[in-house]
């Protein structure tokens, strides 16, 4: 009992140690749509030049526009979106703040390909439900940070060096209890809490808090399930028939999604892949 008491707040103290949102980022990250709202945001990303060239390569990366389209800040706001835009500059700087206090873990690249896949799948799952280009852009984002907790729990407990390929599908279901067990809380808990500190969207921080719990008796998590499933389709071996026999038919009902639907989004996931 006290080891687990002593991880919790190992955990605890480290997500408060992380730091929180720079000043621009955090006047970013508090705007909301609108006209003027987004004049706003244009002047202060192109206050700081480090932001700006930063921000307009991970908006490429993101846009489906042609390789290079995006070259002002104007034509990010523009083709991605304000709400979306806020959300990768919130990412641009939590991406490096994993890098920095990450360092120590010796398969970090494991977790950002792991989280790659991951919101590879989230926008191609949006896109098929007929989702706005802006809506797809926050779900792939959703899909980037969806294990940042799993980070942090490795580095409060020294385990530094494991790898980190993802939750195999067969354990989606189990891993949260065991790290309740041993921890008090799970990844997706502590995950949602530095969303929260990084003054992510709501759907963010319930996206990452039920990536594992899509389904609680009758309540039912959209943005939760989506990550979810994303973890079944990234698996190459298994059918659109597999991944309707192991998830449970009321999440299934609650998605719509049938062996035709994951087949065709395992076509394009692969061949984009």
């Amino acid at each position: 009992m006290r080891q687990k008491s002593e991880l919790e707040q190992k955990v605890v103290d480290l997500i408060y140690r992380l730091p929180p949102m720079p000043a621009t980022v955090e006047d970013i990250m508090n705007i909301s749509s609108g006209e003027r709202k987004d004049e706003e945001l244009i002047s202060i990303i192109k206050n700081d030049p480090g932001l700006c060239a930063n921000l307009l390569h991970l908006a490429n990366s993101f846009c489906t526009c042609p390789e290079g389209e995006i070259e002002t800040i104007e034509d990010a706001v523009r083709n991605v979106g304000t709400g979306p835009l806020v959300q990768l500059i919130g990412v641009l700087y939590a991406r490096d703040t994993i890098e920095k206090e990450f360092f120590a873990i010796s398969h970090i690249n494991e977790y950002f390909q792991h989280s790659r896949n991951i919101s590879k799948v989230c926008r191609i799952l949006t896109k098929s439900y007929g989702f706005d280009d802006h809506q797809q852009q926050m779900y792939s984002v959703a899909g980037l940070i969806h294990d940042i907790g799993r980070l942090v729990i490795m580095i409060a407990s020294n385990n530094t060096s494991s790898h980190l390929v993802g939750t195999p599908a067969e354990e989606m279901a189990s891993i949260v209890n065991s790290e309740i067990e041993a921890l008090g809380m799970d990844h997706c808990e502590v995950g949602m809490r530095l969303c929260k500190r990084w003054n992510f969207s709501n759907i963010l921080q319930t996206a990452v808090l039920r990536h594992h719990s899509p389904l609680i008796d009758n309540d039912f998590n959209f943005p939760g399930a989506v990550i979810f499933v994303a973890h079944f389709i990234t698996e190459s071996d298994l059918t659109g028939e597999i991944i309707c026999n192991m998830l449970p038919e009321k999440l299934l009902n609650n998605l719509k999604l049938g062996q035709d639907d994951f087949k065709k989004i395992r076509d394009i996931y692969n061949a984009e892949s």
